[in-house]
């Protein structure tokens, strides 16, 4: 009796521990490396500094979805150049590339400068790839980087990708929204953007109440859906890069969108359906 009951065991325990090893979202590693290199041996003539804070996709249960992920990550990080790239090199071989096109574009034009000339060739690069939702529908990244080549002021963007899990594409607004959505979505953008300037602007004394977004410094023609978003439990979230819809002392622009905003808006089946209905609950 003693041995059937081992056997048994052993017959539930196998296929449970395989389950629980199987990789049900996408699993990452972080990936970290801060350098900084001189253009010339006189370091007062500048220099090149690279900060770069990343997570790699390294296991899921689908090898063809894994792939398709990392790839699109790599490529939108690095750039295509270095999909084949492992990822334990591919960061080295990014700064790599990055001191060489900084000598590359620099050295040339410091060594034809006066040497009283103060004048210094300073570059930044700031990296950071981050991983948001993560659960076995869907998997969302984000991107934000900074790079200052010189000039008043460098420049700082994000972006955000979002991924079906069972085909590793990514989610477009297509795939979320009905037909013909772009006017509706482009109205109801803007009016959560002028709610969040409404409350802006209450936190400031003494100054004259905003009652439109022709009130504000947001270019409102070109306020429309860009692709540029990320999912949450609770919302999808638009993102809009400096330059995009205002001048570059606004800096970047994030619209939430709750769910039961998007309501009217949202295919009754799309690929957020599961997560729409938890927020109805």
């Amino acid at each position: 009796m003693k041995k059937q009951h081992i056997i048994l065991f052993v017959c539930i325990l196998i296929p449970v521990l395989f389950f629980s090893c199987t990789q049900k979202t996408v699993k990452t590693e972080e990936k970290d490396l801060t350098q900084k290199f001189y253009l010339v041996s006189d370091t007062s003539k500048g220099s090149l500094s690279v900060d770069i804070h990343v997570e790699l996709p390294v296991d899921f249960k689908n090898k063809a979805v894994l792939d398709s992920v990392r790839n699109i990550i790599i490529s939108n990080l690095f750039g295509k150049e270095f999909i084949s790239q492992s990822n334990d090199s591919v960061v080295q071989l990014y700064i790599k590339m990055l001191h060489t096109d900084y000598k590359d574009n620099n050295e040339a034009l410091v060594n034809e400068l006066d040497t009283a000339s103060s004048y210094s060739f300073n570059n930044e690069h700031t990296l950071e790839g981050f991983g948001l939702i993560s659960d076995k529908h869907i998997y969302s990244y984000g991107i934000d980087r900074y790079i200052y080549m010189g000039g008043a002021h460098g420049l700082n963007t994000r972006n955000y990708f979002n991924f079906d899990l069972k085909t590793g594409k990514l989610i477009s607004e297509k795939d979320l929204f009905v037909a013909n959505y772009e006017s509706a979505l482009s109205e109801l953008i803007k009016k959560r953007i002028f709610e969040d300037s409404k409350e802006e602007q209450a936190k400031e004394p003494n100054t004259e109440s905003i009652l439109s977004l022709d009130d504000t410094d947001f270019w409102t023609d070109s306020i429309k859906p860009n692709g540029n978003f990320y999912i949450t439990d609770e919302s999808i979230n638009y993102i809009f890069n400096p330059y995009e819809i205002a001048p570059y002392y606004m800096g970047i622009t994030e619209v939430s969108l709750p769910y039961d905003r998007l309501e009217d808006l949202l295919k009754p089946n799309s690929l957020i359906a599961y997560l729409v209905k938890k927020q109805d609950k």
